[in-house]
């Protein structure tokens, strides 16, 4: 189910899967599309599998098995967490049991994506099923925000050559004006207003329409699914579709490089591309760290903070051992030899 929480677009998924393993791998196939979302996923249920070797004990099909596999692997792209699992091995217990408590397992889960920021978790006893319940509390924490900045024209709408027509168009009335006003200059700055107000509506339009072709890319990619479970040998539309979603994905990618290092150079951040990559990027946000003395630190100043001291520690001047060094630069040569000057 798509919704809202606190003005964040989420999405909530309840899972119950079937005990027989070809089922499962069914019904884990059809979920693993609905895990292809920019939205915060919340997902739980009975998925009747374990994710950890130690996730099922007494009985003959205790371990990891292919449903296992392919539910660590689906949860691991989407970036979700194990709510439970995050605890520690000393937080958290099996969910189902015999009555005689010969057997044991971890089989339900409560996956969340890490711009929900845990906060108490535990497995609560129910008295009408023989499931204990994974009781949640968390804060949906949401993307860093967007520092302050000028507008900037995106260059890339006047490759569209019906937006360009329509500029020149607009700009025709524009000039005409210019008698209307006392000066040039003020002209120019209610142009400059109207400039950034058509360019602003065509960015909007560009944006619905790109999101509109993101959505009908992830139906299509689930209706293909479905028809593969069918039977039907649907193999070269699901490479195409595939292949529109990851040159969306490298769109959106692209974009986050640029909007990071121009915040980078307008705030004279010293932080590398690969920092500012994992802060912005969606999926796996980087939202916390730990400083040389091992505390937490979260929110965004703090995490700026903690790296740019652990940058500016790695390349500061270090101490040297100036005897080694003196007897180390004595075995060069002071000049070149006729052969290597030729080279040269």
């Amino acid at each position: 189910m798509d919704g809202s929480w606190a003005g964040e677009p989420v999405r909530l998924i309840n899972v119950y899967t079937h005990p027989e393993k070809n089922e499962q791998l069914k019904k884990f196939r059809v979920l693993r599309m609905q895990l292809v979302t920019s939205r915060t996923i919340l997902m739980g249920g009975d998925f009747n599998c374990t994710v950890e070797l130690d996730g099922r004990t007494g009985s003959d099909s205790a371990g990891i098995d292919v449903t296992s596999r392919l539910l660590v692997e689906m949860t691991g792209e989407a970036s979700l967490r194990d709510v439970v699992g995050i605890m520690g091995p000393n937080a958290w217990n099996y969910s189902w049991s015999e009555p005689d408590g010969s057997v044991r397992s971890r089989i339900d889960f409560l996956f969340t994506s890490p711009t929900l920021k845990p906060g108490r978790s535990s497995m609560v006893a129910v008295h009408f099923k023989d499931h204990r319940a994974v009781s949640f509390e968390g804060e949906l924490t949401g993307k860093f925000p967007a520092g302050p900045g000028s507008w900037k024209l995106n260059c890339s709408l006047l490759e569209n050559e019906e937006l360009a027509a329509n500029l020149r168009v607009a700009y025709v009335e524009w000039r005409d004006m210019r008698v209307l006003f006392h000066s040039a200059g003020e002209w120019w700055e209610w142009v400059k207003d109207r400039f950034r107000s058509f360019f602003q509506d065509a960015s909007r339009a560009a944006a619905r329409e790109k999101k509109r072709d993101f959505r009908q890319l992830q139906s299509k990619l689930q209706h293909l699914f479905e028809f593969e479970l069918r039977g039907f040998d649907v193999d070269d539309e699901l490479e195409e579709t595939r292949k529109g979603l990851a040159e969306h994905f490298r769109e959106e990618s692209r974009k986050i490089m640029f909007r990071t290092r121009t915040e980078n150079l307008e705030k004279d951040e010293k932080c590398n591309s690969f920092f500012f990559k994992k802060l912005y990027l969606a999926h796996t946000p980087l939202v916390e760290l730990r400083d040389s003395e091992g505390n937490l630190q979260s929110g965004k100043e703090r995490v700026v903070r903690v790296v740019t001291n652990f940058y500016g520690e790695l390349y500061s001047p270090k101490s040297s051992e100036r005897s080694q060094a003196e007897s180390f630069l004595k075995g060069i040569p002071k000049t070149l030899s006729p052969e290597e000057r030729e080279r040269a």
